[in-house]
């Protein structure tokens, strides 16, 4: 059993984050399809305005909600490829293990606290 920072069974993690990208694909699909259909029923004429109005509305949303599971859908991928090459666990900006804590409630992380802390001041 390969273990990170001596306690997290890597493949227990790989399993968690396979479900995750899985779900988040299958969400991804479910909303691409509703924002077609959003964005075909906006494209017809209803006469009413306020009905219009709302459809924009609700695919704007939903495109929203699409950005943000693609999002989410790369950095469940970018994890996996780092449980593939070794890297996981290991913080990119100062390579320190990743606290065990960390990763069980972000198994994405791609740094430890302190540098992320620092990568958000900066921004």
């Amino acid at each position: 059993m390969t273990t990170v920072d001596d306690g997290l069974d890597l493949e227990q993690v790989a399993d968690l984050l396979r479900h995750r990208y899985q779900q988040t694909l299958e969400q991804i699909a479910t909303q691409t399809a509703e924002t077609r259909d959003l964005r075909q029923a906006a494209h017809q004429d209803t006469g009413d305005m306020a009905d219009a109005g709302s459809l924009i509305s609700d695919t704007a949303q939903h495109d929203i909600v699409t950005a943000a599971l693609s999002e989410q859908a790369g950095r469940l991928a970018s994890a996996l490829q780092r449980l593939q090459d070794g890297s996981f666990g290991t913080c990119g900006r100062c390579a320190q293990q990743i606290p065990l804590a960390r990763l069980e409630i972000m198994p994405w992380a791609t740094h430890c606290v302190t540098c992320q802390q620092h990568a958000e001041k900066l921004r």
